[in-house]
């Protein structure tokens, strides 16, 4: 008859590798998610003040230098 083997105790998943990995992913998209959502706020508010956009009406070679 074979013994029985103890089992290696499992590390708590908050403790392993696989763990450290998912919670960084987590942070990271939350991160991203607030940085998108507050750079859309950013640009709404750039061309509420200015419609015409960010693109210049004339040319810069046109422009008088004196």
């Amino acid at each position: 008859m074979q013994t029985l083997k103890p089992k290696p105790k499992a590390r708590p998943f908050c403790l392993s590798v696989k763990g450290h990995v998912k919670l960084l992913r987590l942070v990271f998209g939350l991160a991203a998610s607030v940085f998108c959502i507050a750079d859309g706020a950013l640009i709404y508010r750039k061309l509420l003040f200015n419609p015409g956009g960010p693109y210049q009406k004339t040319d810069a070679h046109d422009k008088l230098v004196l």
